[in-house]
């Protein structure tokens, strides 16, 4: 993923740098104006992708995360022609384990302390905020404003799932051990690209992918006396989310 990122970035310099030279080339008369700016409100889903998407207990980067609804603002503020500093500010909700998440748990945990049996409880959700900032590129098209941007931020969990487990027939372990919800702060990239429709007097409507990945907030356990088991410090986060909004110029 990071490579097709890369990729991705570096074909959209280039086509950015080879339109900004034609564009210069240009007689003075015939120079594209400077792009408004503009700010608007959007709704979507929010869909968890590799490792925070991932129900395998054996690896302990798996978020067990679903889909979810996610609102926010959005915005450019262009600075010449079509280059604009692009900002997104986003709640998102990420779900909560299910009962076939608490069995896979309890299932490993089970086998990994070679136990008689094991019991998970989960509660509270995947709750976070993402505040992105970075270069945006408009191509113009009749009514038509295709945006694309590269971004970095940072996301702020207000809650991760808290995860209790009891084992049973254990007796270096005869306690519940609780992995415990995090409201930690984490590094964030990604990308985005749109379309803007123009309906006229300053006012659009969007549709918009977003791309974030970050490293996630560390996570604590409280109550082991044993490290036997999944054990979980960090929770990666990767999501793509497809949103519907109204933007208005100014």
């Amino acid at each position: 993923m990071k490579k097709i990122f890369t990729l991705l970035t570096a074909a959209l310099m280039m086509l950015i740098v080879f339109n900004a030279r034609a564009q210069d080339s240009q007689a003075d008369g015939d120079e594209p104006a400077k792009l408004k700016s503009y700010i608007g409100i959007f709704g979507g889903q929010s869909r968890p992708l590799s490792d925070f998407k991932s129900t395998n207990y054996s690896n302990i980067k798996a978020g067990f995360a679903k889909n979810g609804v996610v609102l926010g603002i959005d915005g450019a503020v262009y600075f010449y022609k079509h280059f604009a500093i692009g900002f997104t500010v986003s709640k998102q909700d990420q779900g909560n384990l299910t009962y076939n998440d608490d069995q896979i748990l309890s299932q490993g945990y089970t086998d990994d302390f070679k136990a008689d049996g094991s019991t998970v409880t989960a509660d509270k959700r995947y709750r976070s905020y993402n505040i992105l900032l970075g270069p945006q590129y408009t191509f113009v098209y009749h009514h038509f404003k295709f945006d694309l941007r590269a971004s970095a931020g940072a996301i702020k969990n207000t809650a991760t799932p808290s995860i209790a487990v009891a084992i049973t027939g254990v007796p270096a372990q005869t306690g519940t051990f609780t992995q415990q919800s995090s409201k930690g702060t984490a590094f964030a990239y990604g990308g985005s690209a749109d379309v803007r429709f123009d309906m006229g007097s300053g006012w659009d409507l969007l549709l918009k992918g977003n791309y974030i990945k970050s490293k996630g907030p560390n996570i604590s356990t409280t109550g082991r006396t044993s490290n036997l088991g999944r054990i979980v410090t960090q929770q990666p986060m990767t999501e793509s989310q497809i949103v519907f909004g109204l933007v208005k110029e100014f």
